[in-house]
């Protein structure tokens, strides 16, 4: 029979394995940082409705194409759809709805793959003398939330796991 001495050894061996592989894992997960990330930006930041507004972005993948929406507390805009050029970036111009309610939203360019890219708009009053509402109407609209989790995130919880299963049956065998 084996002394606790040995058996805690040989379970320290495999966790130092475990976190090893953990870390390659995790290491591999991480997006290349060196260029930069994708970046959405919208010209002008205010507009009223009816207005035109131009939707850039840069380092974006070439050929890739991307749905243009614009998401508020009232609902959801198409806007349209664009491709990327062969220079990684995009420029569209858009024309809002006349319609459309005074108010901070959100200029969204979704991908293909589900990648999204955000940028913020406000929306003025426009000549009718309107006032722009700092309260938003309540709704019984339930709130969409993306709760999908990249490859590193979930690296990072399993590492996490390992390591206090790890700890905790080091702790028990110790005793």
């Amino acid at each position: 029979m084996r002394s606790r001495k040995e058996q805690f050894g040989r379970f320290g061996r495999l966790i130092a394995v475990a976190l090893v592989f953990g870390f390659a894992a995790l290491w591999q997960a991480m997006p290349a940082l060196a260029h930069g990330g994708a970046e959405l930006t919208v010209t002008p930041a205010t507009v009223a409705p009816g207005g035109t507004i131009q939707v850039k972005a840069e380092g974006v993948e070439a050929g890739e194409e991307f749905t243009i929406t614009l998401e508020g507390l009232k609902g959801e805009v198409a806007l349209g759809v664009v491709t990327v050029g062969d220079d990684e970036d995009f420029h569209e111009d858009y024309t809002l709805p006349a319609d459309i309610q005074p108010g901070v939203y959100q200029v969204t360019a979704v991908s293909g793959e589900g990648e999204a890219l955000t940028a913020e708009l406000t929306v003025e009053a426009g000549a009718t003398g309107e006032e722009t509402s700092a309260m938003p109407e309540p709704s019984a609209e339930l709130m969409q939330l993306d709760r999908s989790k990249s490859v590193g995130e979930w690296a990072v919880v399993i590492v996490g796991l390992l390591l206090s299963a790890g700890v905790g049956l080091a702790l028990v065998i110790k005793k």
